[in-house]
């Protein structure tokens, strides 16, 4: 009996996080309650308020979701290019590309926090979450592109931080123009042919 309990709050929780996904991308997060969030996943009031206290939580739910299978990307992208710094950059860049291209908890997630989550009072948490993750990954990312200088891969010249931002402002520039219509152009071919020019352009000059 407790074992099936278990089970069934699994599966509701599963659903809520399904219907909350499928809402928020049809809607947006501030144009949709958690009533209706609920009421689409088929179960009562109390039981979205016995899983998540509000929107945040939610949100913070369908992040952990994707979570998993990205920590496990580093850290098998990590032992692969343990000796090329700008390979691992490029690899970690288009995992991520690849993942909005081919999960659809992954693409739903991103198209949310792109254009459907307005970072304004009750929402503004969600921004800040958003912020704290980006910002991890960008000191890590900064590491590289510091040992990719030091391995005479990336001009000297060049900032590491703002390196790292540049790059991180095309990958996103990308996805958020193929998110508004998928039809538009071939996003692994985008991805990869600007991630490319815009890392041979880091190079030392005559390397």
């Amino acid at each position: 009996m407790v074992r099936r309990t278990k089970e069934d709050a699994l599966t509701t929780r599963s659903a809520l996080l399904d219907a909350a996904e499928r809402l928020f991308s049809e809607r947006g997060v501030s144009n949709t309650s958690m009533n209706q969030v609920a009421e689409a996943a088929g179960v009562t009031r109390g039981a979205i308020y016995h899983h998540f206290q509000n929107k945040l939580d939610l949100i913070d739910a369908l992040m952990e979701r994707v979570r998993l299978p990205v920590d496990e990307m580093r850290d098998e992208l990590a032992q692969t290019y343990q000796g090329d710094p700008v390979s691992h950059l490029r690899a970690r860049c288009l995992h991520i590309v690849g993942q909005v291209h081919d999960d659809p908890h992954t693409q739903a997630l991103v198209n949310i926090l792109l254009h459907k989550c307005e970072y304004v009072d009750d929402a503004l948490p969600i921004h800040l979450r958003h912020l704290g993750g980006r910002n991890a990954c960008i000191t890590e990312c900064v590491l590289l592109a510091d040992k990719g200088k030091e391995q005479g891969l990336i001009d000297e010249k060049y900032d590491s931080k703002a390196t790292v931002i540049g790059l991180f402002s095309l990958v996103d520039g990308i996805m958020y123009n193929w998110l508004l219509d998928q039809t538009y152009f071939d996003l692994m071919q985008a991805a990869n042919q600007a991630i490319d020019t815009y890392l041979a352009g880091l190079k030392p000059r005559g390397a």
